[in-house]
Order: C-alpha cells, then sequence, then structure tokens
C-alpha cells in the first residue's frame, strides 16, 4: 500500500533499541511514532475517542529531524491493522516520487478545520480513521483518505483534491456539495 503523508499528528514519541552496545540503537534500530493528540497546558495528551498510530522504523528513510519533509512523500506501507488495543500502520520507507499512492494521510485539527460531530454522517464511505482525540473544544483526527473523499466539520465539507500544482500532491478544500 502506498501512502502519501499530508500532515502528521501533533504527538510524537520514539522508542530505541535496548542493546547498549548498539552504537545504531537510537537511529537504525529506533522507531518513531506519530498519533492524535491535544494540548492540555504545556504537554500533548492523547485523549483517543479511537486509538491509534502510525509507524516509522528508524531504518526505513526517515528522518525525526526534518519531518516537513516527508510532507509530500509517498511511502510504501502496511495495511491498516487493529492490533494492541488500536490501529496501526507501519510506514516502511520512501519510494520515489513518480509513484501515484493508494492513499493521502491527512490529520484534521478542531483549529483549522472545524469541530467534527461523530455522531453524524462526517466522514466519506472509503476513508478510514487511523486516531481521533478530542478534549471539550479541541480535536485531532488522522485520516486515511482517498481522491475526492470527504470530510465533514463544522465550518463546512471538505474534500480531498489531488493537484499536481502543489508539492504535497493533494489538498483538503472547502466543497459545495457531496456531488
Amino acid at each position: 500500500m502506498l501512502v502519501t503523508i499530508l500532515g502528521f499528528g501533533c504527538n510524537w514519541w520514539r522508542r530505541v533499541g535496548t542493546d547498549a552496545d548498539d552504537r545504531f540503537r537510537f537511529t537504525r534500530h529506533a522507531a518513531f511514532y506519530n498519533s492524535t493528540g491535544v494540548r492540555c497546558g504545556r504537554k500533548i495528551r492523547r485523549h483517543w475517542i479511537v486509538p491509534g498510530l502510525i509507524r516509522f522504523n528508524g531504518s526505513g528513510n526517515f528522518s525525526s529531524h526534518s519531518l516537513e519533509r516527508c510532507v509530500g512523500q509517498t511511502f510504501s506501507c502496511t495495511e491498516p491493522v487493529f492490533a494492541l488495543g488500536g490501529n496501526r500502520i507501519v510506514f516502511n520507507e520512501k519510494t520515489n516520487r513518480c509513484s501515484e499512492p493508494d492513499w493521502f494521510l491527512v490529520v484534521v485539527s478542531s483549529e483549522r478545520f472545524g469541530m467534527i460531530d461523530f455522531r453524524s454522517a462526517w466522514l466519506s464511505e472509503h476513508s478510514q480513521v487511523i486516531a481521533a482525540s478530542r478534549l471539550r473544544d479541541k480535536q485531532e483526527t488522522m485520516l486515511l483518505m482517498g481522491a475526492g473523499d470527504w470530510v465533514k466539520t463544522s465550518m463546512g465539507l471538505w474534500r480531498l483534491t489531488p493537484t499536481r500544482e502543489l508539492k504535497v500532491g493533494a489538498v483538503l478544500q472547502l466543497a459545495d456539495t457531496l456531488e
């Protein structure tokens, strides 16, 4: 499965290898995790209503020091699975720029896109929720979306539109209708 990253959740953490004699345990043998979260004072908390995360292995051509360079990049990934109490996807390695993605990884935050009413029909049927966090009037939701898929918030209907004009390859923009 090929996924182009359009955004990341605000919650990052890292696990390193356990062999203290391994000089690569902080880089090649590390795993970087990303998920949704909300700011609580000076900390980021998960407050998951849908638990889930994405994982990058240190050996997969991923650098946590230049996250902005990963936006617009396409990665080969595992299929989403439910394991250990949440949705999970492993981002294995970057592919070449010409690869057409199967999905786009999109993060919808209440600050930028408005609040989602999770009790309503808020997401197109082919999109998949990876993780969602909510605390009072703050939300962040991580989605896999295909071209033309939509998400409905308090600000309106947002449709994912592929575009060759942007380096990232697609944009979530306000739409007039579901058609």
